[in-house]
């Protein structure tokens, strides 16, 4: 797979290790509104399958970020040639809006009428971070992540 070829290079798994760090504690940050101390509180908290798929989606978040960046690199033959997509752009907006413990606000709650959107965020959690997953690996299947050279 092509994803894992370039993984296997030191820059991109670097990047890819970064982004996901960089988008955990963005969103973590806003989880606990700020308040670091917060933190014991919400590892408490959160379910422990929100807790899994949210591992699954900040590393996928991670590798899809770090292969587009690859592609960027890429020399292009024509101009036409070039892939790039907005799936994963969808995908981290929504993973930034889902609640993971059902007492945690989200980034959402924010920019959001907070009594409507908030319940719809932390009821169905779970889906919605199921849907983030699933655009990620659409993106990375599109950007040709998963053919073999």
């Amino acid at each position: 797979m092509k994803v894992a070829e370039v993984l296997r290079i030191r820059k991109y798994l670097l990047v890819a290790v970064f982004s996901s760090l960089m988008f955990t504690s963005v969103y973590v940050y806003t989880q606990v509104l700020g308040i670091l101390e917060n933190l014991d509180l919400w590892f408490t908290v959160i379910p422990w399958y929100n807790a899994v798929l949210f591992v699954i989606f900040a590393s996928l978040f991670g590798v899809t970020f770090s292969f587009q960046v690859y592609n960027w690199k890429q020399p292009k033959v024509c101009k036409v040639n070039g892939k790039s997509i907005g799936a994963s752009s969808s995908a981290t907006i929504l993973g930034l809006f889902v609640a993971q413990c059902p007492a945690c606000v989200s980034l959402g709650a924010l920019l959001l009428p907070a009594s409507i959107f908030t319940a719809i965020f932390v009821k169905y959690s779970t889906v919605m971070n199921l849907i983030g997953i699933g655009l990620l690996l659409f993106t990375i299947h599109y950007l040709g992540g998963f053919r073999k050279d």
